[in-house]
C-alpha cells in the first residue's frame, strides 16, 4: 500500500496518494475518485459506513492498477459538494475521474457537478454485490449524464474481480492518456514534405480539438546551431554511441554530423519547452548537411550519452498527424512508438513489412548491441557527407499498429493489432531497403481489409496489445475508431 498524505485546500480535504518517479518515464497517470451517494443514506449508519469503506477501497484497487489517486476523504452526497470536490480534483492535476456509486445517488450530483467544471473524462463503476443499490445509482448517474451531453463507460463489478479490474484500467488509461494532451505544446520543423496532404494540420483545430499548442522551428536553424556545438560533447557521444551498440560502421564526419543535429536539436526542444516535435528533413538537409535519423532514434528513447531522459515523440518529414497518433500511443503506455512507411505486405503470409525512410528508436531493437549504424542507402536525393541508420530487424512479439487520418475534415483512427515475427538480419537483403530498421508483423486483420483502411503511408507501432486503450482515447476525443479485424 502506498503512502498516503492529507492536503487542505478550500476547506475540503484531499487524499493524494503517492507514485514514485521514474528517471526516463513519464508520470504515472492520476485518477480522482469520487463515492457518489445521497444524503439520505447517512441517516442509516451502517449505509454511510460503507459507503465510506467502498470510498476508500475503491481508490486502493486504482493504486494496485498502478495509478496514482486523488480523491476528497469521504463520500460526495449532493451536488453543490459534487462541484467542490470536482474542483479540488481538477487543481490536484487530475487527469480522469471515477465516479464510483456504492448506493443510490441523485443524478444531479454526478451531472451538475461534472458540468460546472473543464469536463475532464468520466468513468462510471458500482458493484454487483446483492446487498446494494448501486447498479440503481449507476444507471441513474449514466443517464442524468447523457442528458445533458455527457459521456461514461459504466464497469460493473466488484473490487477483487479480475475483470472489473481489467476494465478500469483499460478506461482510466485511455481516458487519462487523452486528458494528457491538454497543454501539450507540438514543434513542427519546417514546412510540407515531399507533398504529403496527410501530414498537415490546422494548428487552430488541434488547440481546439485536443488542446494542443503548435507551434514552429526551422531545420535550417538547427543546422546552423548544429554548427557551435562543443566538440567535447561530440566526442562524449561518439564514444557512448560506439560502447553502446553492435557496430557504427560509418566514417566519423557523418557520426559527428549528426551528433551535431541531434544536441542542436535537443536544444531547440528545451528552449522552446515542446513535449512532441516532428521535423522535415527530406530533400533539404542531406544536401546540406545529414539527415536527422541519429536524432530520431535517440529521442525517441530513454537514456543517450548523457543519461536516463524521458522519450520524446519525434516524427519523421514534418507528419503532424504522425507525430499526434505517437504522442497519444506513447500517453497509453510510455515506451519508444515506431514511425515506419508500409513498405510491403505479403498477400500470402499477411506479412506486412513497415520501415522508415531510415531510423527508429533503437529500443525497438532485440538489445541495443543488435543496432549497426550502417551508411543510409537513400539514392533519389544527392548528400553532402552521407547520413547513417540504425540497421536491425525489431523484436519479436505482439504489437498495435495505429494512426490518425481526416475523411473530409472527420478525425478517424486505424487500429490494428498483430504479432512482430522473430527474423534473422539476413531478411534485410530481402527487402530492397536492406540499410533501414524493419520490423515484420503477421496481421490479425484480413490483407484486402487493411489495406483498403490505410489512409497514410506512415503507420506508427507499439509493443503489446492496447487497442481497447486506444479506442478508449478515440471515444474521449470523438474520434472514430476503424479496427480492420472487425471489418468484412
Amino acid at each position: 500500500m502506498k503512502k498516503i498524505t492529507v492536503k487542505e485546500m478550500e476547506g475540503t480535504k484531499r487524499i493524494v496518494s503517492k507514485s514514485a518517479v521514474v528517471p526516463g518515464h513519464a508520470p504515472a497517470k492520476r485518477i480522482a475518485v469520487l463515492s457518489l451517494i445521497s444524503a439520505d443514506c447517512d441517516t442509516v449508519p451502517a449505509m454511510n459506513a460503507k459507503a465510506r469503506r467502498f470510498h476508500h477501497m475503491g481508490a486502493q484497487v486504482l493504486e494496485e492498477l498502478g495509478f496514482q489517486t486523488i480523491r476528497p476523504n469521504g463520500p460526495t452526497r449532493t451536488a453543490v459538494e459534487a462541484v467542490r470536490h470536482f474542483r479540488s480534483m481538477e487543481d490536484a492535476g487530475a487527469e480522469a475521474i471515477v465516479l464510483y456509486i456504492a448506493d443510490w445517488s441523485y443524478s444531479t450530483t454526478a451531472a451538475i457537478g461534472a458540468l460546472r467544471n473543464n469536463r475532464l473524462p468520466l468513468i462510471l463503476w458500482t458493484n454487483a454485490q446483492p446487498d446494494c443499490a448501486g447498479l440503481i445509482g449507476a444507471a441513474i448517474a449514466k443517464g442524468g449524464l447523457n442528458e445533458v451531453g455527457l459521456d461514461a463507460p459504466l464497469v460493473y463489478g466488484n473490487f477483487d474481480d479480475a475483470g472489473t479490474r481489467r476494465d478500469l484500467k483499460t478506461y482510466c488509461n485511455g481516458a487519462a492518456a487523452a486528458a494528457r494532451l491538454r497543454g501539450m505544446r507540438y514543434g513542427l520543423g519546417g514546412t510540407r514534405s515531399l507533398e504529403m496532404l496527410t501530414s498537415v494540420v490546422d494548428p487552430n483545430v488541434w488547440l481546439t480539438r485536443f488542446g494542443v499548442d503548435v507551434d514552429g522551428f526551422d531545420e535550417l536553424d538547427v543546422a546552423e546551431r548544429a554548427k557551435s556545438v562543443p566538440k567535447r560533447d561530440i566526442l562524449r557521444h561518439k564514444k557512448w554511441l560506439k560502447q553502446t551498440f553492435g557496430r557504427v560502421a560509418v566514417a566519423d564526419i557523418i557520426v559527428e554530423m549528426n551528433i551535431r543535429l541531434y544536441l542542436a536539436l535537443r536544444e531547440v526542444i528545451a528552449e522552446k519547452k515542446f513535449d512532441f516535435i516532428s521535423v522535415k528533413c527530406l530533400p533539404v538537409m542531406p544536401r546540406i548537411m545529414t539527415s536527422f535519423c541519429l536524432a530520431h532514434a535517440l529521442l525517441g528513447d530513454a537514456v543517450d550519452a548523457d543519461g536516463p531522459k524521458e522519450r520524446m515523440i519525434c516524427g519523421c518529414e514534418s507528419d503532424s498527424n504522425g507525430a499526434l497518433t505517437m504522442q497519444m500511443m506513447k500517453n497509453v503506455d510510455d515506451q519508444a512508438i515506431g514511425f515506419a512507411d508500409v513498405r510491403h505486405l505479403d498477400p500470402d503470409g499477411n506479412v506486412l513489412r513497415i520501415s522508415n525512410c531510415g531510423s527508429q528508436a533503437t529500443e525497438l531493437a532485440r538489445c541495443p548491441k543488435d543496432i549497426h549504424w550502417v551508411r543510409h542507402g537513400l539514392q533519389e536525393l544527392p548528400w553532402k557527407h552521407g547520413g547513417m541508420c540504425p540497421q536491425c530487424v525489431s523484436k519479436p512479439g505482439v504489437v498495435t499498429l495505429a494512426r490518425l487520418a481526416r475523411i473530409q475534415g472527420r478525425y478517424v483512427m486505424m487500429i490494428s493489432g498483430g504479432e512482430a515475427l522473430d527474423r534473422p538480419r539476413a531478411a534485410l537483403k530481402e527487402t530492397y531497403w536492406g540499410f533501414s530498421p524493419h520490423t515484420f508483423i503477421r496481421l490479425n486483420a484480413p490483407t484486402n481489409v487493411f489495406v483498403n483502411q490505410l489512409r497514410s503511408n506512415h503507420i506508427h507501432l507499439m509493443y503489446g496489445d492496447w487497442l481497447r486503450d486506444l479506442v478508449h482515447l478515440c471515444r474521449v476525443l470523438e474520434i472514430e475508431p476503424i479496427i480492420p479485424e472487425n471489418l468484412k
